[in-house]
């Protein structure tokens, strides 16, 4: 398991700061004034607004989508409950919504996308995968039944809309058995008239305005020690080693008490020396630790999101690995997930590979062998970049015994394993 026998320095130069992001959540609420949902809306500042200019439609979906689920956590932005996200044409076309979870996230059709025999291809998929459906803005404009039969949630717009309007189109939608919710509500009368024209789900100025919600980036100090790397090259941990290496350095061992500092490892034990943790921590997760530290020297880089990538591949290859039957790949899997960025793009991959102390299996998988563990990775990685093709063939030949409609799900257990492995490193 031990990768890595390269010489380093005691530590690494301090990385540049990243600026914060932004995203905003407005409540959806039922008839009870429980919270039944949130929108998520873009943003780039602090200001609670988009500016529609800055941006298209499709590049605010791919942001919102990319920040709640790397920097944000769904957990945190809804609490565990459904996320709706807007979708434009290209959107709905480039298979974004793939990267999601249906029973986390529901499509919201912008009022502007124009129903091509792509996009109700699109929307087809979406519903199968078990994707509810909602249509944004709606005004009265008479919808197609082919159409009206994809949409789960009809929102109708109660600014853009007159009283006579809504009593005229909202009897056949809820007749047609759609869900409907009253949006941009600012007044209790408009809440009362919803009520009566059967609305069932409420948003808008009258519940809440749109609460903004900031996250720093990880700013995280490259560490790397060369008796560290050599100590997790060896085939078997040895802890009193390792808990020697981690005393002697001050910045190590205040790393490794705040890793302690959670319920997953804590749950009432007394951390008594810097063995007890590493003892409580396991084999494995030393390891893990040891190589998340160890790769942010390797690869050379001040971005968390390569560093992020790496996790999230290395979690994803070992969840694959056990999905297939294949559980004694499982640890081997994740040492090719993580260390796959390092022969990303290169030309000769062999020669990077040289400089680090890896098991044959992974080494085979990382130079480009036709192997089980270089089958998982490719799974990863085209799910990764939305390569929809290439992972339709390799789910159908490559390891038959995995079924497209797992990935979502294992897809965003990992990226949350990753992103509690980097909170735990924060200073």
């Amino acid at each position: 398991m031990g990768f890595l026998n390269s010489q380093f320095p005691s530590s690494a130069p301090e990385k540049e700061s990243q600026p914060a992001v932004y995203i905003a959540r407005q409540p959806i609420f039922d008839a009870a004034g429980d919270v039944q949902a949130y929108e998520l809306l873009y943003r780039n500042t602090d200001q609670n607004f988009s500016d529609a200019s800055a941006i298209s439609n499709d590049e605010a979906t791919s942001t919102v989508i990319s920040e709640s689920i790397l920097n944000f956590g769904m957990y945190e932005l809804t609490n565990g409950k459904k996320a709706f996200v807007n979708f434009a044409d290209g959107s709905l076309l480039n298979k974004a919504a793939y990267l999601l979870d249906s029973k986390q996230f529901v499509i919201e059709i912008l009022e502007h996308v124009v129903f091509t025999v792509e996009v109700i291809d699109s929307l087809y998929t979406l519903k199968s995968a078990g994707f509810e459906v909602a249509l944004d803005d709606y005004i009265g404009t008479p919808i197609p039944p082919e159409i009206l039969a994809l949409i789960d949630i009809v929102k109708i717009d109660f600014i853009d809309t007159t009283k006579k309007q809504r009593a005229s189109f909202c009897p056949a939608l809820t007749a047609a058995g759609k869900t409907l919710l009253a949006e941009k509500v600012e007044t209790k009368e408009d809440v009362d008239e919803a009520t009566s024209l059967g609305c069932r789900l409420f948003q808008g100025y009258y519940f809440s305005k749109p609460i903004m919600m900031k996250k720093d980036n990880m700013d995280i100090s490259s560490v790397s020690y060369a008796k560290l790397s050599k100590e997790l090259s060896s085939p078997a941990v040895n802890m009193d080693n390792i808990a020697w290496i981690i005393n002697s350095d001050a910045h190590l061992t205040y790393k490794l008490l705040r890793r302690m500092n959670t319920l997953q490892y804590y749950r009432g034990n007394s951390i008594t020396s810097v063995k007890r943790a590493l003892v409580l921590m396991g084999d494995d997760e030393v390891r893990r630790w040891g190589m998340l530290i160890l790769l942010r020297e390797i690869t050379d880089t001040k971005s968390d999101e390569i560093i992020r990538t790496a996790l999230i591949r290395a979690f994803m290859c070992e969840k694959l690995a056990r999905e297939s039957g294949r559980h004694e790949y499982a640890a081997e899997a994740y040492s090719t997930g993580i260390l796959s960025i390092l022969t990303d793009g290169k030309q000769n991959p062999k020669e990077m590979l040289q400089a680090i102390q890896i098991p044959p299996r992974v080494r085979a998988a990382l130079s480009g062998q036709d192997t089980l563990l270089k089958r998982l990775l490719d799974i990863a990685v085209c799910y990764e970049s939305g390569n929809w093709n290439k992972l339709e063939y390799l789910m159908q030949f490559s390891v038959p015994e995995l079924t497209a409609k797992l990935l979502p799900g294992l897809y965003m257990i990992s990226v949350s394993a990753a992103d509690e492995m980097l909170a735990k490193e924060r200073p």
